[in-house]
């Protein structure tokens, strides 16, 4: 009995489409589940208009550029004071990068990250 033709007889064909925003929520919960990320900061005036109204939230400290399928992502983040920012940056790197290719199936060329703010709380980021 051969088995390898119905094999690739059952794979659809089709194409698949990720929504920008789709992408937005994957990266928004890799980087808030990082330990020391106390919260995305804002970017601009669009940004801060966008928080104060609650507008936009997860978007709030990311943006992505996409060619073809892969991916260049630039964060905006606010560090826990007294972490190790650049162990920190390299954490969320690398979790970003692992979450993105793994959920979406798209490649992640680079992980940019700006330290826009350190906010002094407990161990889980809540003001002291």
């Amino acid at each position: 009995m051969n088995t390898q033709g119905t094999e690739r007889a059952s794979e659809p064909s089709g194409r698949v489409e990720i929504s920008h925003q789709a992408i937005v929520s994957v990266v928004h919960d890799a980087v808030v589940s990082c330990y020391g990320i106390v919260d995305m900061a804002t970017r601009g005036v669009r940004s801060s208009i966008g928080r104060k109204f609650g507008l936009g939230a997860a978007e709030r400290g990311i943006d992505i550029a996409v060619e073809g399928d892969t991916l260049t992502i630039d964060l905006s983040v606010v560090v826990l004071y007294g972490t190790p920012i650049f162990t920190v940056a390299t954490n969320v790197m690398q979790t970003v990068k692992f979450r993105v290719e793994d959920s979406l199936g798209m490649h992640v060329e680079r992980v940019n990250i700006n330290v826009d703010g350190l906010r002094v709380g407990d161990e889980f980021g809540r003001p002291a």
